[in-house]
């Protein structure tokens, strides 16, 4: 009985691999635990590297109480996370490899305006802190989507290189743009949106190709920029009516914005980029492999402004 017992308890170390990579491939549905042989095993785990599709993967049985970590390769159909809550650790884990990738690719850059753009190493010293929308008052013209930078002179340098490059339209709509609405889980009480702006997946793709260069579209949302925005309590809501001016135009204007030393917004409209295209999804039409996905900001990663 003892040595049925310790058996039954010490399941052999090659029976998880394969119960994980079970547990992988059906996320939502729990497989046979090898301790204790109940249906109750359940998986989460986070990509760890972009190239190898390793992952961290953690197993946890709810009747036994055993649990297990180790590192597998994912499926090519497996999400890079699950559940959503892991992609605040997935985002970590491969920042720096994002980083990395987006160095080697820059040189060519020269035929990709979108990448420019997105993967600008002036973004961080100009500091994307808000987003603004303007609109004729008489909608006699497209609506403005403002990005406001801390530091206007970088801000002002990545919009006038993409000028050169697009000048002033991005006709084959190569920079995607995205307002994701809906509360994150846990703020509820604080409404926002975030925005995602990337290279387009297809556009993108296509100029790779003709460059005879290899990427991989599973990392393209990761070459972009994205930013969680809050509307100024008491103040009316700007969004709805960008979207109604868009919705009647079809187009709009991406442009860069700077906070004078008064606090007002100054646009900067002669540097802006005629956009036809922007995506409006909600924060629960989002899943992992949406090109949207790495614009989703956890409670975990927020920091809520002042009321």
């Amino acid at each position: 009985m003892n040595d049925f017992r310790e058996s039954f308890l010490s399941p052999s170390a090659t029976d998880w691999p394969e119960v994980a990579l079970r547990a992988v491939q059906s996320p939502s549905t729990p497989v046979e635990c090898p301790a204790c042989h109940a249906q109750t095993l359940s998986a989460a785990w986070n990509l760890v590297n972009l190239f190898s599709r390793e992952a961290a993967i953690d197993l946890v049985c709810a009747s036994c109480g055993a649990t297990q970590s180790l590192a597998i390769a994912l499926l090519g159909e497996v999400p890079d996370f699950f559940p959503l809550e892991r992609m605040a650790v997935f985002a970590t884990a491969v920042k720096e490899q994002a980083d990395a990738l987006a160095e080697r690719i820059r040189q060519h850059c020269g035929t990709m305006p979108a990448l420019t753009f997105t993967t600008h190493p002036l973004w961080a010293e100009a500091r994307w802190s808000a987003t603004t929308f303007r609109w004729h008052p008489t909608s006699d013209a497209p609506p403005i989507m403002g990005l406001v930078f801390d530091d206007a002179t970088p801000g002002e340098e990545i919009f006038r290189e993409a000028k050169r490059q697009m000048n002033h339209s991005d006709r084959f709509e190569e920079i995607r743009v995205s307002i994701i609405q809906g509360p994150v889980p846990g703020q509820e009480h604080r409404p926002g949106y975030s925005v995602h702006i990337a290279p387009d997946p297809d556009a993108l793709a296509m100029h790779a190709t003709a460059e005879d260069f290899v990427l991989d579209a599973r990392i393209v949302p990761l070459l972009g920029q994205w930013n969680r925005l809050y509307p100024v309590p008491g103040m009316p809501p700007m969004l709805p009516k960008f979207k109604q001016e868009f919705a009647k135009h079809k187009e709009f204007l991406l442009a860069p914005a700077v906070r004078r030393q008064d606090g007002q917004l100054w646009l900067e409209p002669e540097l802006g980029i005629i956009k036809n295209i922007i995506h409006f999804p909600h924060l629960s039409e989002i899943t992992p492999n949406d090109p949207d996905a790495v614009a989703l900001i956890l409670p975990q990663l927020i920091t809520l402004p002042p009321t």
